[in-house]
Order: C-alpha cells, then structure tokens, then sequence
C-alpha cells in the first residue's frame, strides 16, 4: 500500500510521473477506497479562476475566513518554485455556531479547506470529500454541518467549474491540446 492513497501506479507498482513526481486520483471515493477529495476544474487561468471562486463562494453565502498562499510558503521556507497555490478556509458562520454547540471540539474540522491550483491555463479546485467523514470516525455532531457546508460549497463550485473523474483525464486533456 503506498504511503499516498490516491497515487496511481502503472501495472508493475511504479508510481506515474507527472509534474508533482505522482499524479493523484481526484476522483470522488468513499474513505474505503482511498480519496478522500473531489477535484473541479476551472477553464481560466489561475487569478481570473480565483475571482471567479471568490463571487461564487459569496453568492453562495459562504465566507473565505483566511486565506494561505501556498506557493509563496514554500517559496520562502524551501527556495522552490511552484505552479500557483491557495488555500481558502470556507465557512458559513452558522453552521460554525451549529457544530461548536454540541462539542467545541468540532470546530476542528472547520472550516473547510479549498485548495485553488494553477495547472497550465486551467485551475484545479480539490475539496474533502463529505464521503470521507461519513466513513470515518467523526463525532456525530459535525457529520450533519460539515455534510451541509460542503454541499453548500460543491453547488457554488459547481456553478463555475467541471467535476472531474481524475486529474488523469485533465492530464490527458492538456496532451492532446495542439501547441
């Protein structure tokens, strides 16, 4: 079993080379079979696909309550140079309030986190799966808002970008773009 569940391996076990050394599977999976994120891909360069990220999120009554530049991080820390990189912590303040009532400890696992990638001329949006906390061992008093926010959050992504099956087949698509 790899140490990356999501990780797709050539018939011999080899991982698959992309441009992060492995290209993961983004394809909406239960917790038992490994992936625990849903991948949307958005036609538009990365700062005009997060504008578009940040109205839809606001028409859908959702909040950015930070927000972390992931390529700047690892820029400054390491000395490397990456593709774009955001990460948006989403939120509904209410739902917050919902699932901190039962048990403070629940806000744990809020807000959700919504990592937004430059990938060429498109953006990739990767979400938590709601899947994955129904399958696991997530106290009962955050199942219910957290499956509510992050509906809340795929039907406002989902408005500006395509669900996809697997990163492979974005990967697929850019190759057999002429140049």
């Amino acid at each position: 079993m790899s140490a990356f569940p999501c990780e797709r391996r050539k018939s011999d076990g080899q991982a698959v080379a992309g441009s992060s050394g492995v290209t993961p599977y983004a394809e909406t999976l239960s917790a038992t079979e490994g992936c625990p994120t849903i991948t949307l891909v958005l036609d538009a360069p990365f700062q005009a696909a997060l504008r578009q990220i940040r109205r839809a999120l606001r028409d859908g009554k959702l909040s950015i309550a930070a927000e972390f530049d992931g390529k700047r991080r690892i820029q400054q820390a390491l000395g490397l140079e990456l593709a774009p990189c955001r990460v948006l912590l989403v939120e509904s303040p209410l739902l917050l309030l919902e699932a901190t009532a039962i048990d403070r400890s629940c806000a744990v696992f809020l807000p959700l986190h919504v990592v937004v990638s430059g990938f060429g001329g498109q953006t990739l949006i990767h979400i938590l799966s709601a899947d994955y906390l129904a399958h696991g061992e997530v106290p009962v008093g955050i199942r219910m808002p957290v499956a509510r926010l992050q509906k809340q959050l795929l039907e406002a992504l989902e408005g500006i970008a395509e669900r996809t099956s697997t990163t492979d087949r974005i990967v697929d698509r850019m190759e057999a773009r002429p140049a």
